[in-house]
């Protein structure tokens, strides 16, 4: 093992979403970035591992925490407006009547269609989904033209007048989902990831895989980092691994656990979509990939070893909508969350400032990267980023990039 004598101005540890997106808006307004990665690829993991489901807001819609997520999710979706709208695959666009996508990029014109099952004898379920769905048609035609929607939309927007009309739709629904096409879409996180990274290292960003984090020290004037290949130094780190979080400053990461089934004979004009019940282990979901493949999953459980049962039910319910569908392969993703004491789950990115040189990311949802990088670089240098990234050639079929777990066991 060798030490550098270079010091960089920000060493990122962890090459997942979050990494990767703190070091492009550090890079793309002309700081000197080193990325460091344990694995061989960047993108492996939680960010490799989930949907690619674009949330908007429309599933924190039924959360219980008085629309906060929803807001941070929606401001997500203003940030990525504003501040990534200069990449060429960016195909998401406001308009005066919502948002919309355009060819072929990061988002794909596929509206995930929300179907409610219908519990006439519930009330409280009733009024959920009512109220649910009628902020999802709000959201739909919101004017992004002219409002930011993160700060427009809170509790006195959705008084009993706005949602009794979605309440007396159920009562007089005859089949078994009230259904609505929410504002959610699929993604493809690997163009996406391939974009980011292709400005990261067009604006002199050095990326380094198969390097290990493993401790820090904070001298007077920069931060001492070790290494498994030896030691390097920055005037300040960012840790936005939640293991490497966990492990240096005794955080509890709250570990969830999604089981997932990869699926063939998806029919080829079938939208993705999610069902939601009153009761959640009932909820499953697919999102279309295209070709007739498909992910088949369901909530995020708490404990792993519930996760073989669920997905057997998870595939036995599709198979009832759909015979012909046939199982390739299936895995448990991981997500990792910073959460509070009595909290199941906390969506929501943490930026933290642990001292005057060391500062750690937890992001919460892939969606709220666009969110958190922004909000990271006015923490540090209090000003806005740069809105436009210098333009950077597409990665295309880049090393450095891991395939997402769906794209490996179609492979397989």
């Amino acid at each position: 093992m060798q030490s550098e004598e270079k010091i960089y101005d920000w060493i990122v540890v962890g090459g997942g979403i979050s990494g990767i997106a703190v070091t492009e808006i550090l890079a793309r307004n002309g700081v000197d970035v080193l990325l460091i990665e344990k694995n061989e690829q960047l993108g492996a993991e939680t960010s490799g591992e989930f949907h690619e489901w674009f949330h908007s807001g429309a599933l924190q819609t039924l959360v219980p925490d008085n629309l906060l997520t929803l807001r941070y999710l929606l401001g997500a979706t203003d940030d990525l407006l504003e501040y990534y709208n200069s990449f060429p695959n960016m195909n998401l666009a406001g308009s005066e009547t919502g948002v919309n996508v355009s060819g072929a990029g990061w988002f794909n014109n596929d509206s995930i269609r929300y179907k409610y099952h219908v519990s006439k004898a519930n009330p409280v379920w009733t009024a959920l989904v009512a109220r649910s769905a009628s902020i999802i048609d709000q959201i739909a035609g919101h004017d992004w033209l002219r409002r930011r929607a993160g700060s427009e939309f809170g509790g006195s927007n959705f008084s009993w007048r706005r949602w009794a009309p979605y309440y007396m739709s159920q009562l007089k629904e005859k089949s078994s989902f009230f259904e609505l096409d929410s504002t959610d879409r699929t993604m493809n996180s690997r163009l996406l990831l391939g974009d980011l990274l292709a400005s990261c290292i067009n604006n002199k960003a050095e990326i380094r895989v198969a390097t290990r984090f493993l401790n820090y020290v904070e001298e007077r004037d920069h931060v001492s980092i070790e290494t498994d290949k030896g030691r390097i130094y920055g005037q300040q780190i960012a840790i936005c691994s939640p293991d490497a979080i966990s492990s240096t400053f005794n955080v509890p990461i709250k570990h969830g656990f999604a089981p997932m089934a990869v699926v063939e004979g998806v029919w080829d004009k079938s939208s993705s979509f999610v069902e939601l019940n009153y009761v959640q282990t009932r909820c499953i979901n697919l999102l279309a990939k295209g070709g007739g493949i498909g992910q088949a999953g369901g909530i995020t459980l708490a404990h792993k070893s519930k996760a073989d049962e669920y997905l057997k039910y998870i595939v036995s319910e599709h198979k009832k909508r759909n015979p012909s569908l046939r199982v390739l392969g299936s895995y448990t993703g991981i997500k990792k969350e910073l959460v509070s004491k009595g909290q199941d789950r906390n969506y929501l990115y943490h930026i933290d400032k642990r001292s005057q040189r060391v500062w750690s990311v937890v992001l919460g949802k892939f969606s709220l990267a666009f969110s958190m990088a922004p909000e990271f670089f006015r923490r540090i240098y209090r000003e806005n980023p740069k809105k436009v990234a210098p333009e950077a050639p597409a990665l295309g079929d880049h090393s450095l990039l891991s395939d997402t777990t769906w794209q490996q066991i179609v492979k397989n």
